[in-house]
């Protein structure tokens, strides 16, 4: 079967005289949209012409007529024959994904699991109280594994005792530190109220939810020096996309001190160039203007013009590997932090995660004289006490304020 170049998107005859051809050259323009290769569309091409014909040829059911499970006996009789290809089972999902959009194929629904059910009913009751949807996520995770972990088929939680409760907690415990252990009684006490409310429960377990303490201030923040902080920017290859790209990243959390979410939903509409000014968008909904260096700015500006790929989205960072899609989340910049401190080959940190490098920031600007309540703004903490552990840092102000010891002079 010959296939003409992907770049006419002239698709097999075969196809052409398909019914759902529509679908198909969705696929081919989605593909071609994301960066991916010639060779991969011509291959999903090849993929989808071969699951035509086989459908074709199937005895069971009308061939116009394509069913969900279609695309798994497909796939199934590709394995069975040895004749399934690398990557022919991801562009047939591409395929069912659009025919499940345009309604040519209906998915069943699977079984509700009562677990499912309640966890609804706590994410729509969130919701309701104005929860974001990031903490609500959060929020359904602990849940979840709560619920995996003690519940019973025919009555689920419901017959519940205090006991269960601190056993289960004492075996969290164990396992996590002190600060997600805080995090997990927290939680834990937020849903098991809603089960009480809702009659879920038949005791209010939220009591036997004990508190964890966790001091915040009782530790010093990770942070690099100097010295490290320029050996880790020195590193990305900046004659690669992934280079340049990396490299804006880690400008915008060490010299802005921005959080890694911040960075990877930046914005092209976000940024004035010519009143060199970034606005970023932060907890809570909270929007702030800041000042852009010119060595940050000439480094966004670097990755756009020579690297950032063809896209019709106005999120500035993108996955540099197909597909490239834009950043939706903190978890690519966070992965980008992990493995820039790696390849410097830093060490002697307590943490290598992405807030290190706000940490950095936020260490540099003390030392350099800044106040505390300009850092406050900085960083646009909500809360004085959030800022003022950096203090700790600003070991040159703090010798200034301890008193000599009256033995040295002994």
């Amino acid at each position: 079967m010959t296939i003409l170049p992907v770049e006419n998107t002239i698709l097999p005859q075969i196809i052409n005289d398909w019914p759902h051809q529509d679908c198909a050259r969705c696929v081919v323009s989605m593909m071609t949209d994301q960066g991916y290769s010639a060779k991969s569309i011509r291959s999903t091409i090849q993929t989808i012409s071969a699951f035509v014909e086989w459908k074709k040829d199937c005895r069971n059911g009308e061939p116009t007529v394509v069913l969900y499970d279609d695309i798994d006996r497909f796939i199934e009789s590709r394995a069975a024959a040895a004749t399934l290809r690398h990557g022919e089972r991801r562009s047939i999902q591409h395929l069912r994904a659009k025919l499940i959009e345009v309604g040519v194929v209906y998915q069943a629904p699977p079984a509700a699991h009562p677990i499912d059910d309640l966890t609804g009913r706590f994410a729509i009751d969130l919701r309701r109280r104005g929860y974001a949807a990031p903490t609500i996520s959060a929020h359904l995770r602990y849940s979840r594994q709560f619920l995996r972990a003690l519940w019973i088929d025919r009555s689920g939680i419901a017959h519940l005792q205090y006991d269960d409760i601190r056993d289960y907690l004492a075996g969290q415990f164990e396992r996590h530190t002190a600060a997600t252990s805080k995090i997990i009684s927290s939680r834990l006490r937020v849903f098991l109220q809603f089960c009480w409310n809702a009659g879920v429960i038949e005791l209010d377990l939220a009591q036997a939810v004990p508190m964890v303490k966790n001091h915040r201030l009782s530790s010093l923040p990770s942070f690099m020096s100097v010295a490290q902080l320029d050996q880790v920017l020195a590193a990305c290859d900046r004659a690669t996309v992934a280079g340049r790209r990396d490299f804006a990243i880690l400008m915008l959390m060490s010299r802005l001190g921005l959080r890694a979410k911040e960075v990877a939903l930046l914005s092209l509409d976000d940024i004035d160039w010519h009143r060199g000014i970034v606005q970023v968008h932060g907890k809570g909904g909270r929007v702030a203007a800041m000042p852009l260096p010119q060595d940050v700015g000439a480094a966004i500006a670097d990755y756009v013009v020579d690297g950032r790929p063809s896209s019709g989205a106005r999120t500035i960072f993108h996955r540099v590997e197909t597909p490239c899609t834009p950043f939706s989340n903190a978890t690519p910049v966070i992965l980008i932090a992990r493995r820039a401190l790696k390849r410097a080959k830093i060490t002697g940190l307590r943490s290598h995660h992405a807030h290190i490098f706000r940490h950095t920031f936020a260490t540099m600007a003390i030392r350099s004289g800044v106040s505390l309540t300009e850092l406050a703004q900085v960083l646009r903490h909500k809360q004085p006490d959030t800022t003022r552990i950096y203090a700790k840092l600003d070991t040159e102000g703090l010798r200034s304020l301890a008193r000599p010891w009256l033995g040295a002079s002994l």
